[in-house]
């Protein structure tokens, strides 16, 4: 199920990558893995977030399926004598194995959401920096974490999308709560990224949302941005 290529891809990615919603759903629900990486560090999910496939996202997302378990073993209950007893309903036992799977399953589908690529970024992060609204509001509603910072720069969802100049990207996070106060590891807030944009409404979204005012911070642009992002091509 999870064979990979020459270039790491398993079936799933392919279906991904290709925008087969209908083949990642039975992919996904015949057990695939989930978490499994391509060689630079892409889930499924992540691939889909790059091609903007909502509809292979919101198989993904959603809990996978529980698959008919086999028929369980039975035994009758012996009486003090070790004869079968046959007053009592048999005792099913179902394989260990089973249950495994469906807790693995079941960690799996949460774990996609915060997996990292080889550059540090979330599905979520790849989302945002392709300044995709609808893939945002898919990750949001699963449970992604709104403030995971990215490792190069420290960069949160936030930052990443002011960097995009998303402005609808920016809105739909912070209404969702995400923490306008957040600092890169050189300090900068998504406001003081912000103030070195030409759109005025990115800063204006941020204060209506009780985004701190920069203090301190250097007003020259960093080494870090979304265009030197392989995520954004």
């Amino acid at each position: 199920m999870d064979l990979q290529n020459d270039l790491g891809q398993t079936a799933l990615h392919l279906a991904a990558i290709l925008g087969e919603a209908s083949t990642v759903e039975k992919l996904y629900a015949a057990g695939a893995g989930l978490c499994v990486a391509e060689r630079r560090g892409h889930t499924a999910l992540h691939l889909a977030c790059r091609v903007g496939a909502h509809a292979c996202a919101r198989a993904l997302l959603q809990p996978r399926p529980r698959r008919p378990r086999e028929a369980p073993e039975t035994y009758l209950a012996q009486a003090p004598d070790r004869t079968p007893d046959t007053d009592h309903t048999p005792v099913a036992l179902y394989p260990d194995s089973d249950l495994e799977k469906e807790e693995e399953s079941e960690e799996d589908w949460k774990l996609q959401l915060e997996a990292e690529n080889y550059e540090g970024h979330t599905p979520l992060h790849v989302a945002v920096i392709h300044k995709d609204v609808e893939m945002v509001r898919l990750l949001r509603d699963a449970g992604a974490d709104l403030d995971k910072l990215e490792p190069t720069c420290g960069r949160s969802p936030l930052h990443l999308a002011v960097e995009a100049q998303a402005a609808d990207v920016l809105e739909l996070l912070l209404r969702a709560g995400a923490n306008p106060a957040a600092r890169m590891y050189g300090g900068r807030t998504p406001l003081g990224s912000a103030m070195l944009r030409p759109n005025p409404i990115l800063a204006r979204l941020l204060r209506a949302h009780g985004a701190p005012e920069p203090e301190g911070e250097d007003e020259k642009s960093g080494p870090c941005s979304s265009s030197s992002d392989s995520d954004s091509g």
